[in-house]
């Protein structure tokens, strides 16, 4: 499973910056329209897209890892 930190990334921003970060924020800055943030932000399923991603990195001035979390699923182990 893929998570998507963006809330992280903003509370993060927002204290470097000392100013609150909105979602309107980030669109005025970026074009990604507050839905589609709330969209990354809230559903684990949601489908990214490229260029919104390439976005994201450039606004918050982060790599790909800070941004995302691969969480491998673990398999159960079977019995020899």
């Amino acid at each position: 499973m893929l998570l998507i930190n963006l809330k992280a990334l903003i509370e993060r921003k927002a204290a470097v910056d000392g100013r609150k970060i909105t979602y309107h924020t980030i669109e005025e800055a970026t074009g990604i329209k507050k839905l589609t943030l709330t969209r990354i932000a809230t559903n684990q399923g949601y489908n990214i897209k490229r260029k919104d991603l390439e976005r994201l990195l450039i606004y918050f001035d982060c790599e790909p890892n800070d941004l995302m979390t691969l969480i491998k699923n673990k398999k159960p182990k079977k019995d020899k």
